[in-house]
């Protein structure tokens, strides 16, 4: 089969997405063209899962890894409370070393021995709910992408589970596009695609068919189709959906 052309006519926020009907004698293994809307290859809305002020904060474009904290909440005293049980383990840890000592002298009962051996894990644990309280009080980018939006400031309050930043990874983008119910058993996953763009002319980019829709819209008469095209040097831009 051959390839499928698609034009991408991009221009900044605004979009048609169409698709051409098929015209009279083509045929359904042809190369055709629609138009589509770039998007995101993955957004997420970002929020943290703890109450309280904002230290630290990513900026609008600024580009993250995986993993990286976009933003930190003040956490002195969830800093204090891992040193404190990190003290209190290190004196439970003692505590269970000198009891099995005098255990094996017959100075301690059996039961004083077990309550010690419970107090030190019990010690283990509080530690590390302390530093998962800890780590709650950042927000980590889930995959690298770009800060698209920022809606809290340094030194402003925020509420569990609210949103504050958008992540937008630009490095993959999808290729929305819309085909009329004829096309649906011509278009196949991984089918590769060449997409042009009306802002960068004589360029080609190299893209496949990631998702296909398995029904038809039955008041457009259309399907829905995504084309994953890689964007490693940004030069493509994506809309908003």
């Amino acid at each position: 089969m051959e390839p499928v052309n698609i034009s991408a006519l991009f221009c900044l926020l605004l979009v048609l997405c169409s698709a051409y009907p098929l015209r009279a004698g083509e045929s359904q293994g042809a190369p055709f063209s629609v138009e589509g809307l770039l998007l995101p290859s993955a957004q997420a809305k970002l929020a943290s899962r703890s109450k309280g002020v904002i230290e630290e904060i990513k900026r609008e474009g600024d580009a993250v890894k995986a993993g990286e904290v976009v933003m930190l909440l003040e956490s002195d005293m969830e800093r204090l409370q891992q040193d404190q049980q990190r003290h209190v383990l290190d004196l439970r840890t003692f505590e269970r070393a000198a009891s099995d000592e005098l255990s094996q002298k017959s100075v301690i009962s059996k039961t004083e021995v077990e309550e010690k051996r419970v107090n030190h894990e019990v010690a283990k644990v509080q530690l590390e709910q302390a530093g998962r309280l800890l780590e709650m009080r950042k927000v980590v980018a889930p995959f690298d992408g770009v800060v698209s939006e920022r809606l809290r400031e340094r030194g402003e309050a925020v509420d569990e589970f609210t949103p504050v930043i958008t992540l937008i990874n630009l490095n993959e983008l999808y290729l929305e596009i819309f085909l009329p119910a004829a096309r649906l058993r011509q278009v196949k996953l991984g089918l590769p695609v060449k997409v042009t763009v009306t802002d960068l002319p004589g360029q080609e980019f190299a893209g496949a068919i990631a998702e296909v829709s398995p029904g038809v819209n039955p008041a457009s008469g259309e399907f829905k189709v995504r084309v994953r095209v890689a964007n490693p040097t940004g030069d493509l831009v994506a809309g908003t959906a």
